[in-house]
């Protein structure tokens, strides 16, 4: 739950003539995040890629192909993916799938193609019948008009404003100006002028911005008969829809097991091809290497030597000793195994960064952090469970936002927690006693524990990149960084004389010892340069010059001081919202009792107090989420989080998904 799960960098060469069915034990193991060898080692420089990638193409067309006559199977016919590996599943070859697929086109070809002709004919008609409905009034000649060699007709829509500045145009020569439907801001028109003059119906057109509408083809007449004749081509269309849909599914139902289990295997196929090209052979061997987790490489390892009877050599090396690793030159692929109640709050530091592999993984302190964060900005008994209820209605309604929801819910919880703390309900302070405080009432109160809390998580943030650079074996290299342990004693006992200061007026016993434990360690910072030179870490202990050294360290203890202390500092934001939340209160209550002196103002008071909730609800539920997340990212997360990870993808059977999990 803390670290990643240890990683083992897994090389396999093996003959020739075993690739193919130790390409299957590795799909059916899923245990093997494969990787270039080049990455890892410069042993593979003269080695060959495996290739396949013309086969790729060509089974990823025979794929689209199954798709497509699977199309949308319903529930129950077969076609769901499997939730596990198939044992018992062998790749495709091309031939096969030839012939499966020629089998399957012609039952099915000719019943798609039918529904697909019947759908197109289907929009021509509702087309022509939405076009009826605004082409121009009823019993208009359409036709005879557009095809009248003595009058020029146009029909189409413009700005509602511009009609009258239409009609003037047109006004100098014989014309006819007919409005008709339309909608809010536009209205459609009917211009019918003589031949001789359509050049000045052009220009008139042109300056209000007309658009002509499409007529069709088949149109004699804008009609009552004419729209009923369509909307009797329409449903008899629908009808015939209806009927091919109904042959198809069931065409599609009895072919659902075959058409299943070919497009398993064509998957299948090019996941053994996509894992193929981290292959690396020779004449007669091939090589491939891959991250494995520590607790599944013995696994992985008896299942090739036993396909293989023993003819495969097998190098493990853990990603720890690995110089590349410890270089930072390659990057470790991460697992981490959280419990399911750190699930919602592992896609908050994801959202941020994957943490990098040997990193402390910081979940279960985001977890605490960010729930004492939004419960003590958002405190109130009726919005928490409000939130908890939005969350149970997320989970049921959209199970793919199944972690969301959870997040709601433990934010709702929090939220529910301080509530009682600070006896609110909707904002009513008089239904609950106050545990702790009332937010007006209690305002030092609140600013102290924000800023104590704001002094615990940067403390925690430079413990945390202590503990990473030690597990990393970069301790000297962290010694000196401004979140190091030799800036964290000096913002601890610059901490520590603030607060004796504040608490004493100006009365700091031994403060002696407070300025030694501040000036030495920024001493020693300052001597960074000479004193890595020392340590044999550096080759200069003034790279730049004496003069340039002394201007740099001079400005950069200023920064350290400056961004501490704006870090701290910015954790009263967690007081000052929580104020804001009982202030907003405030003002909800305070319109409420004002519209409750008029007639119906009981009523229209309760009115504003459900209005005033929802928006604080909305509003305030918002804001505090961004704030509490600008806190992970911004003062806790910059104190240790370097550099981002990638994530464990082992390539495996999975379902429909095997072939797109190797494509990165």
């Amino acid at each position: 739950m803390w670290a990643a799960a240890k990683m083992n960098c897994v090389t396999v060469v093996i003959l020739k003539t075993d690739l193919e069915p130790v390409l299957e034990v590795v799909a059916q193991t899923g245990v093997l995040h494969p990787v270039e060898a080049l990455e890892v080692d410069d042993w593979a420089k003269g080695l060959a890629p495996a290739g396949g990638q013309q086969l790729v193409q060509e089974f990823e067309e025979r794929r689209s192909r199954l798709q497509r006559l699977i199309g949308d199977l319903p529930r129950g016919s077969g076609a769901a993916a499997c939730p596990g590996p198939d044992p018992a599943l062998r790749p495709a070859d091309l031939a096969s799938t030839d012939a499966a697929l020629i089998e399957m086109e012609a039952k099915l070809g000719p019943l798609i193609a039918t529904r697909a002709r019947i759908e197109g004919r289907l929009g021509e008609l509702r087309r022509t019948l939405a076009q009826l409905g605004m082409l121009a009034p009823a019993g208009l000649p359409v036709m005879p008009l557009l095809r009248s060699s003595y009058l020029a007709m146009a029909i189409g829509r413009i700005p509602e404003q511009q009609f009258e500045k239409l009609r003037c145009l047109l006004a100098a020569v014989p014309s006819v100006v007919f409005p008709f439907g339309g909608v809010p801001g536009e209205t459609h028109v009917a211009c019918v002028v003589l031949r001789k003059d359509k050049d000045m119906l052009d220009q008139a057109l042109a300056k209000v911005s007309f658009e002509e509408l499409a007529v069709p083809k088949n149109l004699k007449a804008v009609s009552a008969e004419a729209k009923a004749a369509v909307s009797q081509e329409v449903d008899a269309a629908e009808a015939k829809l209806a009927a091919a849909a109904e042959e198809l599914e069931e065409a599609r139902r009895e072919a659902a097991p075959d058409l299943v289990q070919a497009l398993r295997r064509v998957e299948a196929a090019i996941l053994l091809l996509r894992i193929r090209r981290f292959c690396r052979v020779t004449e007669k061997t091939c090589a491939f290497t891959g991250w494995v987790p520590e607790e599944q490489t013995d696994g992985l390892i008896t299942a090739i030597t036993e396909t293989t009877q023993g003819k495969a050599i097998v190098e493990v090396a853990g990603a720890d000793v690995l110089d590349k690793v410890r270089d930072g030159e390659l990057n470790v692929p991460v697992l981490f195994h959280r419990p399911g109640i750190l699930k919602p709050f592992a896609m908050l530091v994801e959202g941020f960064a994957i943490p990098t592999y040997g990193m402390i993984d910081p979940t279960v302190f985001v977890a605490l952090t960010f729930l004492f964060m939004f419960g003590m900005m958002f405190g109130d008994v009726g919005h928490g469970l409000v939130v908890i209820g939005l969350g149970f209605l997320m989970a049921k309604k959209a199970p793919a936002l199944r972690d969301a929801a959870k997040l709601m819910i433990y934010c709702g919880s929090a939220s529910v927690v301080f509530g009682f703390l600070y006896g609110s309900v909707f904002g009513f302070e008089e239904w609950l006693p106050a545990l702790w405080t009332k937010p007006l009432e209690g305002i030092n109160s609140l600013f102290t524990v924000a800023l104590s809390f704001g002094i615990g998580v940067l403390s925690l943030g430079i413990v945390l990149n202590v503990v990473n650079a030690l597990r990393a074996h970069v301790f000297w290299e962290t010694f000196f960084e401004s979140s190091g342990p030799l800036i964290g004693v000096a913002y601890w006992a610059g901490t520590g004389f603030a607060v004796k200061f504040l608490m004493t007026s100006g009365q700091v016993q031994h403060a002696g010892v407070f300025l030694v434990l501040i000036g030495a360690p920024l001493l020693a910072f300052v001597l960074k340069g000479p004193l890595l030179k020392l340590l044999g870490k550096s080759e200069r202990a003034f790279p730049e010059g004496l003069a340039t050294y002394v201007m740099e360290q001079s400005v950069e203890v200023m920064e350290i001081f400056m961004g501490y202390l704006a870090n701290t500092v910015s954790f009263i934001r967690v007081a000052a919202f929580g104020l804001a939340h009982a202030g907003l209160f405030v003002a909800v209550f305070s319109l409420a009792d004002t519209v409750a002196a008029h007639p119906g103002g009981t009523l229209l008071s309760w009115l504003v107090l459900l209005a005033g909730n929802l928006l604080i609800i909305v509003l305030e539920g918002v804001v505090v989420t961004i704030q509490a997340l600008r806190l992970e990212y911004y003062e806790f997360f910059g104190k240790f989080f370097k550099g981002a990870g990638s994530r464990y993808e082992p390539v495996g059977y999975s379902g429909f998904s095997w072939a797109r999990q190797t494509e990165r």
